[in-house]
């Protein structure tokens, strides 16, 4: 949902909700009728100091969050792990940066409603030099998509995001076969043996 359709929803719900018609509502807060049904038809995208002054006006409050979804999506994660994976010394396995990144671009998707959800996972993002991440990364998109039961993006299904021979997430041989036996289907799809436990914030 673009800021066009979602400020539409907002302003058309408040002003039914408060029995207004356009022209009442625009009396109110001084503006053409015009530039409501502009707004609610979703022809116009408001500044959020127009439509709370708007919806102020009506006796209202605007109470919306923004998120910057660009900023949680894959292709930035991704560009931020390639980052993080350069500055990583070369014989650390796995790199706590990267790890954390994942886990908070896991975190937000799984909390993304429907529209939002697309946004953020369907571009491609880049190889981030390290094939584990970027199996790692395609796991995680796939998880979310089977667990909305949703089509996963084209782009998981790239060779690029397979590992061969199985990559286990923690460095102790004693936790591996707990990683195995509790790893979500989509992680040892790709090589990622990740027990679920493992995937909560860190």
């Amino acid at each position: 949902m673009d800021g066009k359709q979602k400020f539409s929803e907002i302003l058309r719900s408040f002003r039914t909700s408060r029995g207004l018609s356009q022209r009442e509502l625009a009396n109110l807060a001084g503006v053409p009728q015009p530039t409501i049904a502009a707004i609610e038809s979703a022809q116009r995208e408001p500044s959020l100091t127009l439509l709370s002054s708007i919806i102020e006006s009506g006796g209202g409050s605007l109470k919306i969050e923004i998120r910057p979804l660009a900023r949680y999506g894959v292709v930035n994660t991704a560009i931020q792990i390639r980052d993080a994976l350069k500055r990583a010394l070369p014989d650390e396995r796995t790199n706590d940066s990267a790890l954390r990144l994942s886990i908070s671009f896991h975190d937000f998707i799984s909390s993304s409603d429907a529209d939002e959800f697309y946004e953020l996972v369907n571009n491609p993002p880049i190889l981030v030099g390290d094939s584990r991440w970027d199996s790692f990364l395609a796991a995680i998109v796939e998880n979310e998509c089977s667990l909305r039961d949703v089509s996963p993006p084209k782009w998981i299904n790239d060779d690029s995001r397979f590992l061969k021979p199985f990559w286990h997430l923690s460095s102790n041989p004693l936790l591996h076969d707990w990683e195995f036996a509790t790893a979500p289907a989509a992680f040892l799809r790709h090589g990622v043996v990740v027990a679920a436990d493992e995937l909560a914030s860190v």
